[in-house]
């Protein structure tokens, strides 16, 4: 189809990147509340959309498809990628969870991911890529991908209470709780 964008608007990615979505997203609901799930989605297809409406319309690329078919699947398409790059950098960090600016880290991690993901996407088409261009757009998807965690992070955290084993009521003199 496109040089950048080969597959975007075929059905059979649009299932699976719907199904990546959709587990990523089932994922994160162990954790979060439904409304953060929701407005985390929204914005991300939102936003992803918009991208990608953008570099159609400012001729980084060219269709021979509908708009909305094109549009549509692409935002499936880095919905799935960027909840999984950023389950991957927390996954990559989980050692170091505990530092100062860990979520710094994740953030930097998950657009370093994402980007080498949009550099590497266009080896599906069969058509020769430029690599400037696509070192181009794999920097616009990382920031990107930043971009849109930064403005998402208040939503991305836990809000759910933990439940922890009940403390005693001396700290020098633990309860015998064995019979």
């Amino acid at each position: 189809m496109e040089e950048l964008f080969p597959l975007e608007a075929s059905w059979i990615v649009a299932v699976i990147t719907g199904t990546l979505a959709l587990v990523m997203l089932w994922q994160l609901a162990r954790s979060l509340p439904v409304q953060n799930i929701v407005l985390i989605a929204v914005s991300l297809l939102a936003g992803e959309g918009l991208i990608d409406w953008l570099l159609v319309k400012y001729r980084w690329t060219e269709m021979d498809v509908p708009m909305w078919k094109f549009v549509g699947g692409a935002a499936l398409l880095w919905l799935a990628i960027v909840l999984s790059c950023r389950s991957l950098a927390q996954f990559i960090l989980e050692p170091w969870r505990r530092e100062r600016f860990i979520g710094l880290w994740v953030l930097a991690v998950s657009g370093v991911l994402t980007a080498l993901f949009q550099f590497g996407w266009p080896c599906f088409n069969p058509e020769p890529v430029d690599e400037g261009r696509a070192a181009i757009m794999a920097g616009i998807r990382g920031l990107a991908t930043v971009v849109f965690s930064a403005c998402l992070s208040p939503w991305f955290i836990r809000k759910r209470p933990v439940s922890k084993a009940e403390k005693s009521k001396l700290a020098q003199q633990p309860e015998n709780k064995t019979e």
